[in-house]
């Protein structure tokens, strides 16, 4: 059975629960890989024979997302999972608690890398309000008392453990991982990326956003100017992730023209996309077929999102002219497309 058909036949499909579950299969199917893993406590001095890993085992009122216990049945170390939900409130002081002294034990929270900084501060911060004694170790690890607690990277786990699997030539093991690997690397993409101080301060970026929210209205109206689009009874349509303006195009077709921010993200080629609607033509196919069709169009059923690319370096009337011509190209193709139909 792959880790993907784990996780699913056993009904974890929220991000960090189907994380955890995957992390605890991989640990529970190979004693190489679960030595890889504990070996990352090496720095701090910690070293055992795993031999049992269970997911959420409650420790009173502790639920940490693993338990790892050595070859006595000692719970030696436990581990949250996290992408970007907060701490809870148990973490970290009722979990160090229920952690012993001797032997040697330790915390560990596995983090996207752009967390670390954050996460670590937070618990420091946890740690000093409950009075426990804090001190800062080399190799990204602290004792508390006499235990200890790191902060990890989903890469750097997943890296070291990807070794383990090549070393050992642990095949299977090695596909589970890379799929571990594809979850985090997309929950990492949809991340939100702690603020900066210099970002939310900064007159520069709020001026640049405004610059792009103007741009939308500045080239709808040069584009209707030509005499292509009308606006007829449309609106502004916005959203949490979108900002934009409805149109018409050769009384025809309805289109919005606007920032799509997850678009930007996502493909990283402009931030400007114009969605042209069908109507009883299906464009995608006309589009597909036109050799003249610009290159990064995506379609959704049969509706085109075309990026407008926008030209950098230049002054704002020349951004404008470039981008309500490559606008006027494909009104030219719809034209086209009504003409011989």
């Amino acid at each position: 059975m792959s880790v993907l058909a784990h996780v699913v036949l056993g009904g974890a499909l929220q991000n960090e629960p189907a994380a955890t579950q995957a992390l605890a299969y991989i640990l529970k199917s190979s004693p190489d890989i679960a030595r890889a893993f504990v070996g990352m406590l090496r720095d701090a001095g910690i070293e055992f024979e795993p031999r049992r890993v269970e997911a959420e085992l409650e420790h009173e009122e502790s639920q940490p997302d693993l338990t790892i216990h050595d070859g006595e049945g000692r719970a030696r170390m436990f581990v949250e999972n996290k992408f970007w939900a907060g701490l809870t409130d148990a973490q970290p002081v009722s979990y160090l608690s229920h952690l012993p002294e001797d032997p040697p034990s330790a915390l560990m929270f596995i983090v996207p890398e752009q967390r670390l900084p954050t996460v670590w501060d937070e618990l420091r911060t946890r740690c000093n309000d409950a009075e426990l004694e804090w001190q800062d170790a080399a190799g990204n690890h602290a004792r508390i008392g006499g235990k200890t607690m790191l902060v990890a990277s989903w890469s750097r786990v997943l890296e070291r453990l990807l070794d383990a699997a090549y070393s050992g030539e642990h095949d299977d093991l090695r596909c589970d991982i890379l799929q571990l690997r594809g979850l985090t690397d997309q929950m990492d993409a949809e991340a939100f990326l702690p603020l900066r101080g210099d970002e939310v301060t900064d007159q520069e970026m709020a001026r640049r956003l405004i610059n792009y929210s103007d741009l939308i209205e500045n080239t709808t109206q040069r584009f209707i100017d030509t005499g292509v689009a009308d606006r007829g009874n449309l609106r502004t349509a916005h959203g949490y992730q979108y900002i934009g303006r409805n149109f018409l195009i050769h009384d025809q077709f309805t289109s919005w023209l606007g920032i799509d921010f997850n678009e930007w993200h996502s493909s990283g080629i402009t931030p400007l996309w114009w969605y042209i609607n069908s109507g009883p033509h299906n464009l995608a196919e006309h589009f597909a077929a036109n050799p003249e069709t610009p290159e990064g169009v995506k379609y959704y059923n049969n509706d085109p999102y075309v990026p407008i690319r926008l030209t950098p370096g230049v002054e704002r009337d020349r951004v404008i002219n470039d981008a309500v011509a490559q606008m006027e190209h494909i009104a030219n193709i719809l034209q086209e497309i009504v003409l011989n139909n």
